[in-house]
């Protein structure tokens, strides 16, 4: 499997994770909790293909824990194997009735572990292929009609009015080359997730910095801030050295800018900071637009989910979906909170790999594209 591919392992016990650390991490990307209330808020942003959920710890416990998973929307593909000491028929029917996939026994055998590890992040990859066909072909049969129907009636005049006035025909022309121009970043952004999702992305990672990417996504946003009277402002070390695929990263600031001042109110504000956290490198985008509805929160990074006709979810999703598998390529997260009527705060977390230590107090600098 991909080296990309994300493993949750939720273990009370440093020697049975140190154990799985040992089989698994050569292979995959590992993450840990140590109970259940730990692995509930690191799932959603990490998006584990598989949860490894032992079902003795403290707190919530292992049945509660997978049926609380299973229950998130962002996580409907994610397999869950349940892990216990004992084999006993009751518990794992009690694991499958909490939502569980499977049920290993400790200690492990490596050769089942790893059998019963690629047999399911196979389905994964297969189920998330499937959704991701059924999606784009139903995008697909709907939204082209609009972009067809801004091109074919336009040109069916242009080819029979052969004594069109050349500013009606450049005109039309306009028209057709808006709705063909829309048609291809929609076909653009569909095949991009696609390859993404499928692990078939060639990202090519160098050495950068971050705040150049980022500053660069702000001035170029400064335009369509100024169409809307916003003011955009960043706050940004002096360096911060990262290892990053650059034209990669910049498409997220830019989406995530690009989200924020779309719903932002005229003479609204949008802040961008980037600072170091927790062994992470840390940028915010923040806005004071309506905000997202609590119940579509959960899937906000998800293509094709239910629109929030109000906010953060226009072109269905896409350009947010295919920044969530960017960041996740670069061993990151993308998260979101929103305060309604308040504001709205995207965060991205990226390794924090032998960053500038130069870069000390932060320089502030502000655009006003009001």
């Amino acid at each position: 499997m991909h080296r990309h591919t994300r493993i949750l392992l939720v273990d009370d016990h440093p020697t049975n994770v140190a154990i799985l650390e040992e089989i698994l991490g050569e292979h995959y990307t590992l993450q840990t909790a140590s109970c259940g209330e730990e692995a509930l808020v690191i799932a959603p942003d990490f998006q584990p293909a598989l949860i490894l959920l032992d079902i003795m710890m403290p707190g919530i416990g292992g049945y509660e824990t997978c049926r609380r998973l299973r229950a998130h929307p962002s996580l409907r593909h994610t397999k869950i194997i349940m892990v216990s000491a004992r084999a006993l028929v009751s518990e794992r029917l009690q694991g499958y009735e909490a939502g569980a996939h499977d049920y290993i026994t400790k200690p492990f055998d490596e050769e089942e572990l790893m059998a019963k590890v690629r047999v399911y992040l196979r389905l994964t990859s297969l189920e998330e292929v499937e959704q991701l066909t059924s999606n784009v072909l139903t995008l697909l049969s709907h939204e082209t009609r609009t972009p067809l129907n801004g091109m074919l009636p336009p040109l069916q005049m242009l080819r029979e009015d052969k004594d069109m006035a050349p500013e009606e025909r450049q005109m039309w022309l306009e028209v057709v080359y808006e709705s063909a121009t829309a048609l291809h970043r929609l076909v653009e952004k569909v095949c991009a997730l696609s390859a993404m999702q499928a692990g078939q992305w060639d990202f090519r990672y160098t050495r950068e910095d971050l705040c150049a990417v980022v500053q660069g996504a702000v001035e170029n946003a400064t335009a369509a801030a100024a169409a809307r009277a916003v003011t955009l402002t960043s706050e940004l070390p002096r360096a911060a050295i990262i290892t990053m695929d650059p034209l990669q990263i910049q498409q997220v600031v830019t989406a995530l800018l690009e989200n924020a001042t779309r719903f932002s109110p005229r003479g609204g504000r949008v802040e961008v900071r980037v600072r170091r956290a927790n062994g992470s490198v840390c940028l915010t985008v923040t806005d004071q637009g309506i905000g997202i509805a609590p119940d579509v929160l959960p899937r906000v990074f998800e293509a094709f989910a239910p629109p929030d006709i109000t906010h953060h979810t226009a072109g269905h999703g896409l350009s947010l979906a295919i920044a969530r598998q960017i960041i996740l390529a670069h061993q990151g997260t993308l998260g979101v909170e929103s305060t309604p009527s308040v504001e709205t705060i995207f965060t991205v977390r990226l390794p924090d790999m032998a960053c500038a230590a130069s870069a000390e107090s932060p320089e502030r600098l502000e655009v006003q594209s009001a």
